[in-house]
């Protein structure tokens, strides 16, 4: 419905960093596994992971698989694959871009509005009000009192429900902690990245891993490189 539930395509927020090793292979799926072991072991707050199916190019191409890193709304979108008799890495730091609040703000009040003519309708004016006022008021506070219940990533989660995320993100507070803990998911995520493609190559003898930023000032025959590819189906 006008596009709330459609799966919004991650913006870069810089160009993609890759590493080209020759005559070098390795196991995409126990690489990725890796990768999420780590995460977890540092308890990142409010990473979630997740595998995506990219086309190599059309619809009758062969699939890809990349692992994705979110927290709130930045992922990032990692793939290990095959190049000839080489083998590369790749990641990708992007944002999803927020949803349309105002529509989902209004969609809130209408199913609130709709909620208030039930309360009265079946329990009168008075009565009616008290409850929906209080049913409100209970919500609100359940909120606010998340993180003491012991739902530390409660808060990211709400971000990722249709039509509430949207309007809980107009009320969240831009905090200094806030920026800070995008930082540092960013810094993490990067440096565990790096670290397990220079264990893996290591492993085989492989000394050194230069990583490179594929530029968005290059020429536009290779300007797609910097793009975020479509979703396939699954």
């Amino acid at each position: 419905m006008f596009g709330l539930w459609k799966k919004r395509k991650p913006e870069p927020l810089k160009p993609p960093t890759y590493a080209l090793i020759d005559g070098f292979e390795t196991s995409t799926d126990a690489f990725y596994k890796s990768i999420e072991d780590e995460l977890e072991a540092r308890k990142v707050p409010g990473l979630d992971f997740s595998r995506l199916d990219y086309r190599e190019g059309g619809p009758l191409s062969a699939r890809r698989d990349y692992l994705r890193m979110r927290r709130e709304r930045l992922t990032f979108d990692l793939c290990s694959a095959p190049f000839g008799t080489s083998w590369f890495f790749s990641y990708r730091f992007c944002e999803i871009p927020a949803p349309f609040p105002l529509l989902q703000l209004l969609i809130v009040v209408i199913l609130t509005a709709a909620l208030t003519m039930g309360y009265v309708a079946l329990f009168g004016m008075l009565w009616g009000g008290a409850i929906i006022g209080m049913t409100v008021l209970g919500f609100f506070l359940l909120l606010r009192n998340t993180l003491t219940l012991g739902f530390q990533d409660f808060d990211a989660w709400l971000l990722t429900v249709p039509v509430f995320g949207g309007v809980y993100e107009i009320f969240r507070k831009e905090t200094f902690f806030r920026t800070d803990t995008r930082i540092m998911y960013a810094d993490t995520i990067e440096k565990v990245i790096q670290a397990k493609i220079k264990e893996v190559t290591a492993a085989e003898g492989i000394e050194k891993v230069e990583f490179m930023e594929a530029r968005p000032d290059i020429h536009p025959l290779l300007a797609r490189l910097v793009q975020v590819p479509s979703r396939t189906g699954s």
